[in-house]
């Protein structure tokens, strides 16, 4: 396998988006798997995974959505970004994906979503399914836990007019302020994984953890109203295969009430290739877990079946 090769993606709007890619070490690759991030963390926090499915003949491609990562410094630092982020950053998986498959001529892609980066996949599925030969959601929940949409939405409208757009809210952490409660506390972070060594890197890094700025938070609250609206949830393509895989312990899910309602959704709209899985015991970042072997063969073995 060849090493992990950043450059930067130039949106239309000037933003340069950071991305990384991992290729076979020989031969023509299988498939392209295109990854989106979860929130407050970035691209190179996937490097094992895509190592790992390019060991196997796939090539990846990451990149860190804006207000993340090596992208943030263009977009005005950690979690602040400018107008309609969401939509934003749901054109720049497209461009990115579109940039790749034009290095590979031909090769199916699958997007692979993780949390936050599993709502905008969904996002991608709905405006441009026909691109994609997959969709892997993982750490995903249908709608933020005990969400009030029009509440929210109100409260961060007041926050924006008071202090603007790329001021930074309590909005993140207060939703996710319980998360960490069924679990010993140690750093606050144990809900995201069992393997403390994981916990602990996730803490030392500097791009992981941050508040998002007001107008950051009110355009994920409303992509994610967006993205539930029946009549979007029927513009994904049927044939698409879908798998989604979880951590059974995961506070994100409500007890994997948010996990059967987004299957629900699926089914409703006739999704004909739909898979899942809950791993007992596992908490948020499967791909970060005491158990991840496991989960790299599953997903391994799901694209190798689709591919």
């Amino acid at each position: 396998m060849q090493a992990m090769q950043q450059d930067f993606h130039q949106a239309p709007d000037g933003a340069r988006i950071a991305t990384y890619t991992w290729l076979p070490e020989s031969g023509h690759p299988r498939a392209l798997v295109q990854i989106a991030h979860g929130a407050a963390e970035h691209g190179r926090r996937y490097d094992r995974f895509a190592r790992f499915l390019a060991g196997h003949g796939y090539a990846v491609i990451a990149s860190d959505h804006r207000g993340h990562g090596a992208t943030a410094a263009t977009t005005g630092g950690r979690g602040v970004v400018g107008e309609d982020a969401w939509r934003a950053i749901v054109s720049d998986l497209k461009g990115i994906g579109d940039h790749a498959a034009a290095g590979h001529p031909g090769l199916p892609l699958v997007l692979l979503g993780h949390s936050m980066g599993a709502m905008l996949a969904r996002d991608y599925a709905q405006e441009y399914g026909a691109d994609l030969a997959g969709l892997i959601l993982t750490g995903t929940f249908r709608t933020l836990p005990g969400l009030d949409i029009d509440g929210a939405l109100a409260g961060l409208e007041e926050e924006i007019a008071e202090r603007g757009r790329s001021a930074l809210s309590a909005f993140i952490p207060r939703t996710f302020s319980s998360f960490n409660d069924a679990f010993t506390h140690r750093t606050g972070y144990e809900w995201l994984s069992r393997d403390a060594a994981e916990v602990d890197a996730y803490v030392a890094d500097e791009d992981c953890g941050f508040a998002f700025s007001a107008g950051l938070a009110a355009d994920w609250v409303g992509a994610i109203r967006k993205i539930n609206d029946p009549d979007n949830l029927a513009r994904v393509p049927r044939g698409l295969p879908v798998h989604v895989a979880v951590g059974e312990l995961d506070p994100c899910h409500q007890g994997m009430t948010l996990v059967h309602e987004l299957l629900e959704d699926f089914r409703y709209v006739g999704t004909r290739d739909l898979t899942w899985k809950a791993y007992p015991d596992a908490r948020h970042e499967i791909l970060n877990e005491t158990n991840r072997e496991e989960v790299q063969d599953d997903l391994l073995a799901w694209l190798d079946k689709h591919i």
